[in-house]
C-alpha cells in the first residue's frame, strides 16, 4: 500500500473511541460488585497493595474485546480483518481506562460504595494524632482518654 494513500476515517476513529469510553465504564461498574464488597475491600486493601485489580480489569476487558470481536487498531487503520493482538491490545486501553472511570465516579463525582466509605473512614481515624483525637472527643463532649469523670452531687 502507498503511504501517500492513507487517510484516517474520523467518522470511524470518533466511533472506535467512543466504543472505548463506554466498554470502559461498562468494564468498570461490573467490576465495581467485587471491588467495593467489603470482603475485597477487608481483604485486598487494608494495608496491603496488589495489582489483582488491574490484572482482572486486563482480563475481562480483553475477554470483552475477542468475544464481541472488537480490535480498534485494525477498525481505525482499516486492517483487512481484526486480529488477537488488537484485541488485547484494545482490551489493554479498555482496562486503562475503567482506572479513569473510577476516579470519576469516586473522586469527582463522590460516588462510593458504603463499605468503600467505611473503609476511608477507618483510614482517617488511624491518621489522627493524640491531639487531634483528644480534639475530637472534647467536641463531642466525651472526656479526654484515660479519665473518668464523677458526679458529686
Amino acid at each position: 500500500m502507498d503511504p501517500n494513500l492513507f487517510h484516517l476515517d474520523w467518522a470511524r476513529t470518533t466511533e472506535v473511541l467512543a466504543t472505548i469510553i463506554l466498554l470502559s465504564l461498562l468494564v468498570e461498574r461490573a467490576l465495581s460488585v467485587l471491588f467495593e464488597s467489603s470482603w475485597y475491600i477487608e481483604k485486598f486493601q487494608e494495608g496491603k497493595r496488589t495489582r489483582f485489580k488491574e490484572l482482572l480489569a486486563f482480563i475481562v476487558s480483553s475477554a470483552v474485546c475477542i468475544v464481541w470481536d472488537f480490535d480498534a487498531i485494525s477498525m481505525i487503520v482499516l486492517a483487512e480483518r481484526t486480529s488477537w493482538f488488537g484485541c488485547i491490545i484494545t482490551g489493554a486501553v479498555i482496562a486503562g481506562g475503567s482506572k479513569a472511570s473510577i476516579r470519576l465516579f469516586r473522586d469527582w463525582l463522590g460516588i462510593k460504595s458504603t463499605a468503600r466509605r467505611d473503609y476511608e473512614a477507618r483510614q482517617q481515624l488511624h491518621n489522627f494524632t493524640s491531639e487531634e483525637m483528644a480534639a475530637l472527643r472534647e467536641l463531642a463532649g466525651q472526656p479526654p482518654a484515660g479519665r473518668e469523670t464523677t458526679e458529686v452531687g
